[in-house]
């Protein structure tokens, strides 16, 4: 998979995705999170802000793993 984030402006090509939970922000009002995500490749490391994440009100830590992967598709290049 192919990532392009406007901070970075380079293609990020098949990245280990890591998710740092002891990030997570809870907008509990507008029910999003944002959390922390670290894309590593062989060369480089790219830190992110997953943000404005919708949940439910009955999200656990191991729905956002999921989370992610649906904000992420958002900078996927073909």
């Amino acid at each position: 998979m192919k990532y392009i984030f406007p901070q970075f402006k380079v293609e990020i090509v098949d990245p280990v995705i890591s998710i740092d939970l002891n990030t997570i922000h809870d907008k509990a009002v507008d029910k999003l999170l944002a959390v922390d995500v670290l894309l590593t490749t062989d060369s480089a490391k790219f830190g992110v802000r997953a943000e404005d994440m919708p949940y439910d009100d009955s999200w656990e830590d191991s729905d956002i793993p999921s989370m992610v992967d649906t904000w992420i598709k958002q900078y996927e290049q073909a």
